[in-house]
């Protein structure tokens, strides 16, 4: 009996048929084949005997459960079986019927392995989820984490903003690192780095999506340096601009939200920490404010420069948010306060999805931290 491993690489027709992912990848990455000769008794009878053991764990459990032994040794285990029982009806015989304890080892480790997948699948019972109570979940965190357009965008200001510069060649992108440190030893490469946002990419390119460690610490190169008022980060906390965006000026609030999910069941309590962050948009005077729908709010966020703005009245600006947040701060609480029922209700959906019962929930909203305060002036204001 022989046993082949077979790696499939898709043709073009195969492509066209969609038998590749969207990566170019197939969908089905290794073929088994199994030969044995029609004229040898022993390797139908091995066959045989390991097909109905197969099937009899199969059909008890939903899911195939490998032989946890080498081929080898299951073979001569298998065979020293047969040759001992060689009087006995072949069609009849099965693990049980054996007698080499090789076998009847076997035949106990693989049963326990079936008897571990099987409280395994009862602990966990992901196959009990609907795919479509946590969809909604599924698109929201999608949505938060953003896409390769966003990851591009990110790296080409980041970048820029460090005193880099971004070229394109043949389809991909080159980044010429700037002369900081800290960036240029997220990489080896220091000069002429060929990078890609979407895959398949071409040899030589280096794919970047959003874990990619050149991306993370980039973000985090970002972060602590603007966070850190002892350094001169490419990030600032405070800003104002004049742009065509906006007709009326216009605010943007950065807002760091902590809470509390706290979970009840037979009596006792534990607690999770969960995080979050929301940019707030408010249009008009301070003292008449109107707020924004997120998707205005996210519009903005690409709003670029139209003018010059003399430092001292952009300080201006901010200085009078800064000064009347006062006023805003039952605003802001009242949005981290639905913010939080937001996450329960998604903490709760996602819960109940898992069927737990007896289990009840509930949220601690903490005060929020301003993280950044950003004005867009109009033009001519």
């Amino acid at each position: 009996m022989v046993h082949y491993d077979l790696s499939w690489n898709p043709t073009r027709h195969e492509q066209r048929e969609g038998r590749v992912d969207r990566y170019g990848q197939p969908r089905s990455t290794v073929r088994t084949l199994t030969l044995y000769g029609i004229d040898n008794q022993i390797d139908g009878l091995v066959l045989e005997v390991l097909i109905r053991k197969h099937r009899t764990i199969r059909s008890s459990l939903g899911i195939s459960v490998p032989v946890p032994a080498r081929t080898q040794d299951l073979i001569e285990a298998i065979v020293k079986g047969l040759l001992l029982r060689s009087g006995a009806d072949a069609r009849q015989l099965s693990f049980e019927a054996m007698q080499p304890r090789e076998l009847q080892a076997m035949d106990t480790a693989w049963q326990n392995a079936t008897e571990r997948e099987q409280r395994s699948r009862t602990l966990f019972a992901q196959r009990t989820i609907d795919g479509q109570q946590v969809f909604a979940e599924w698109q929201a965190v999608r949505a938060a984490i953003g896409t390769h357009t966003d990851v591009q965008r990110f790296v080409h200001e980041a970048i820029s903003a460090a005193g880099g510069t971004v070229s394109s060649h043949n389809g991909s992108e080159v980044l010429h690192l700037p002369a900081n440190q800290a960036i240029q030893l997220l990489t080896e490469d220091k000069s002429g780095l060929r990078v890609a946002y979407q895959l398949p990419v071409q040899p030589g390119t280096l794919y970047l999506n959003r874990t990619h460690p050149l991306v993370e610490g980039l973000a985090s190169h970002v972060i602590d340096s603007t966070l850190d008022p002892l350094l001169d980060g490419i990030g600032r906390r405070c800003g104002a601009i004049r742009t065509r965006a906006v007709r009326v000026t216009t605010t943007l609030l950065l807002l760091r939200l902590r809470y509390h999910i706290i979970t009840m069941r037979d009596g006792q309590q534990s607690e999770l920490l969960a995080e979050d962050c929301m940019m707030v948009g408010l249009e008009g005077s301070l003292k008449d404010l109107h707020p924004l729908s997120a998707e205005r709010v996210e519009e903005l966020l690409a709003a670029t420069p139209d003018a010059n703005l003399a430092p001292a009245q952009a300080t201006q600006f901010v200085r009078r948010v800064v000064e009347s947040y006062e006023g805003l701060r039952q605003y802001v609480a009242e949005l981290a306060e639905d913010r939080g029922k937001e996450i329960l209700e998604q903490h709760r959906r996602v819960r109940t999805a898992q069927r737990l019962q007896g289990v009840r929930f509930r949220i601690v909203s903490h005060t929020p931290d301003v993280l950044g305060i950003y004005v867009l002036a109009p033009m001519g204001a």
